[in-house]
């Protein structure tokens, strides 16, 4: 998966979130819920992919509702990666 405009690209485990790869690779992606589904500060956009990331989760559908998420934008801690994506955030 990449990580634009960072440019860092790091390769998905097993039933990782985006968040999860995220840190191994160094990306700086704010989270203050450790990763539960709580706080929606992992929102990312969906630059390229969104086929290659889970269905969104009941967390991610009830909070991205809550906090009215455009299309395309997900909840880095809840979406699995399972193939090649690009995502990005506001504050890149």
């Amino acid at each position: 998966m990449t990580f634009a405009p960072l440019g860092i690209t790091a390769a998905a485990l097993a039933n990782e979130s985006v968040l999860d790869v995220a840190r191994r690779a160094g990306a700086p992606l704010g989270n203050s819920c450790g990763g539960v589904g709580v706080c929606t500060r992992c929102k990312v956009r969906v630059v390229e992919g969104s086929e290659a990331l889970s269905a969104p989760t009941s967390i991610e559908l009830r909070f991205g509702a809550a906090n009215r998420f455009a299309a395309g934008e997900r909840m880095a801690c809840q979406a699995v990666v399972t193939g090649d994506c690009t995502v990005t955030t506001t504050y890149w």
